[in-house]
């Protein structure tokens, strides 16, 4: 028998070696960025946007109804309705709805049946309550206005002055409220003192149907009503003028009291009643 040929083992096959990977660096990691405050850019135009709401429809609607109403445009226990608000700003009846709605919760109107509001007709004694609140708060205003005031706005309400002069030599009684409104309120933003501000607004908000009715009751009186129109204005400006803030209280004082105390002042409210 032919021998059978032993195969010689095969000699194992190594693996071939990977090569081996290039490990890259760890990746540094960057700190988080520190929060910087928004630019002033941003900030002005953050602010405007923000008074831009004053520039909606509906609060235009409301500053022109209360305009209306501080320059005594109301009589009281007259009654309001929508649709005369409507006509009065020449907006629509959304805005004059919100307008109205908010008059009535700051105490300008009362609210009627049928979208109609009342302007509110003040008893004896809440009208003297009122009046002791503003010859206060308003002698105060005046006081820090005199502390506060510039020759150009000393100027500024000198024109309000001679036009309320003119206004009471041609009788224009409508045009005599709109600058008195707007020369009080003038000194009390002088006066740089936003609660007080407020405070007297809302007084005026629920006195101004009634001074706007006793201007007009006075005016039947002859002589009467050009005595006591502008006397005491011509003082606050000399007050303001002298930068004396004394005088000028005493003079806002005398102002406010001297119609709320003559006699035509009642019989005015009597005619209302």
């Amino acid at each position: 028998m032919r021998a059978i040929a032993k195969k010689k083992p095969r000699a194992k096959e190594r693996p071939t070696p990977m090569p081996a990977r290039t490990l890259k660096p760890a990746r540094t990691l960057k700190p988080a960025p520190t929060l910087k405050p928004a630019p002033t850019s941003m900030r002005v135009r953050r602010s405007s946007a923000e008074a831009a709401v004053g520039g909606t429809a509906h609060f235009r609607a409301y500053l022109t109804l209360k305009q209306a109403v501080l320059s005594g445009s109301f009589r009281p226990s007259q009654i309001v309705t929508l649709r005369m608000v409507t006509e009065l700003l020449g907006m629509g009846e959304m805005p004059a709805r919100e307008a109205l709605k908010r008059l009535i919760s700051e105490g300008a109107f009362k609210a009627m049946p049928n979208r109609s509001a009342r302007v509110p007709v003040l008893e004896k004694k809440e009208i003297i309550q009122l009046c002791e609140l503003r010859q206060y708060l308003e002698s105060k205003a005046a006081f820090l206005a005199a502390q506060n005031i510039s020759l150009h706005q000393i100027e500024h309400l000198r024109t309000f002055h001679e036009g309320m002069i003119a206004a009471v030599a041609t009788g224009d009684l409508a045009e005599y409220k709109r600058l008195n409104m707007a020369f009080h309120f003038e000194i009390y933003r002088i006066a740089q003192n936003e609660p007080l501000e407020s405070l007297i607004d809302t007084l005026w908000l629920r006195m101004a149907p009634f001074i706007s009715r006793t201007i007009s009751w006075l005016d039947t009186v002859p002589g009467r009503f050009s005595e006591i129109a502008n006397c005491r204005h011509a003082e606050i400006l000399a007050a303001f003028q002298n930068r004396d803030a004394e005088a000028a209280r005493t003079a806002m004082h005398a102002d406010l009291s001297e119609i709320h105390e003559s006699d035509d002042y009642w019989q005015s409210y009597a005619d209302i009643h």
